[in-house]
């Protein structure tokens, strides 16, 4: 005896147990129905109109709860609406997605977010079919630029600056002088680097201006060689204490006090020097997140920063004072370059900057884990807003 090929997997079951009975009963499967005979795949389904999108879900919202505004670069989404199959053509935010990375139905579309980005912010859906074009409001989520400052807060006019901060290569950025445009020599995810201007003023500030993907402006204030928020800007004048030959102060090639840690100091050793000033109580402690504490620091080439041993304390308060871990307990290395170090005012003053008997002390301690040959420098103690 022989047997049609079917290609239905159920009726092929059916016809492997008929096949069990006694031959009596039939003489083969010739009649049997092909149930995938007229049968149309969902993604081949054709569309009676333009598209429609109405909804957009993660994938793994499963019920289709909540719905979604935004999403990630690289996220795979369902768009939910009407006639999305035969996608012809598929962008977010101008960027066109990869067809292969999309799975149709009639009323449903798994899709996956470029991860390539576009800076024109439009935050809409593009969808195309071969009944027409359907746009919907959705926004890429693109990690937030985030600015710390300028690399070098003192560097000199007509040299090359750069600010530093994170996700920088996805916004376009304006940057100004004084009011006055200025250009980008250079951008990266890291830096954005510019030259300043001849003659540009001490105190002169520089403005960053940009557009978040919601559309929110945004502006930054770069302070360019604040000489006026200097504290103890004449260091020799204000020295309360010093315990160790091995650190003096000089004028630096920034034309600024600095203190140079310079020769052998042997391990566990402690030096220290602290300055006082005639002051006005500077921050109470509900204001002191308000502000970092900042200066600049220079090592001589060759002769790296270690990565711990550095402490900063106001008015003799040791109990609060704060551990500089440069290069996050590496060490630092800045090739004889000077660079801005910033961090949080309230983890070295969490009651707030106040006077001490009309005066305020700063007082800065260094005690190795090693015996280090020192070459380093430190300058322009102040405090800024954030």
């Amino acid at each position: 005896m022989t047997t049609k090929c079917i290609k239905n997997i159920s009726v092929r079951c059916l016809c492997a147990a008929l096949l069990t009975l006694p031959l009596t009963l039939f003489t083969s499967c010739d009649k049997v129905t092909d149930y995938s005979d007229g049968y149309t795949s969902a993604h081949l389904l054709p569309n009676s109109g333009a598209p429609v999108i109405k909804a957009v879900y993660a994938v793994a919202d499963a019920d289709r709860q909540t719905p979604l505004t935004e999403a990630a670069p690289g996220q795979r989404i369902v768009l939910v609406g009407e006639n999305l199959n035969h996608l012809r053509s598929l962008k977010f935010n101008t960027v066109e997605a990869e067809l292969g990375d999309t799975y149709t139905e009639l009323t449903s579309a798994v899709v996956k977010i470029p991860a390539t980005f576009s800076k024109a912010h439009e935050n809409t859906i593009e969808y195309t079919t071969d009944m027409g074009t359907t746009t919907y409001s959705f926004a890429v989520a693109l990690p937030m630029a985030e600015i710390d400052g300028l690399l070098n807060e003192f560097a000199p006019a007509g040299s090359e600056a750069s600010v530093a901060g994170r996700n920088l290569q996805y916004y376009d950025f304006t940057l100004t002088l004084n009011g006055q445009p200025m250009e980008f020599t250079n951008v990266s995810d890291t830096q954005l680097a510019f030259r300043i201007p001849e003659g540009t003023a001490d105190n002169s500030v520089f403005v960053i201006s940009w557009l978040t993907p919601q559309g929110e402006a945004k502006t930054v204030e770069l302070p360019f060689r604040p000489t006026d928020a200097l504290l103890f800007s004449n260091l020799a004048q204000t020295t309360q204490q010093q315990t160790d030959e091995h650190v003096g102060i000089e004028v630096s090639d920034q034309g600024t006090a600095c203190l140079h840690f310079q020769g052998t100091i042997t391990e566990w050793s402690w030096v220290e020097l602290s300055f006082a000033q005639p002051s006005d109580e500077v921050c109470a402690a509900a204001e002191v997140a308000r502000y970092h504490f900042v200066f600049e620091v220079q090592n001589a080439v060759g002769k790296p920063l270690l990565g711990t041993g550095y402490e900063f304390a106001w008015n003799w308060d040791w109990d609060h004072s704060y551990e500089w871990n440069p290069g996050s307990g590496a060490g630092l290395d800045t090739g004889g370059q000077w660079q801005t170090v910033r961090y949080p005012l309230e983890e070295m003053a969490p009651n707030g900057l106040l006077t001490l008997d009309g005066s305020m002390v700063l007082n800065v301690g260094f005690q190795p884990n090693q015996d280090y040959e020192a070459d380093f420098r430190l300058a322009n103690f102040r405090i800024e807003k954030k």
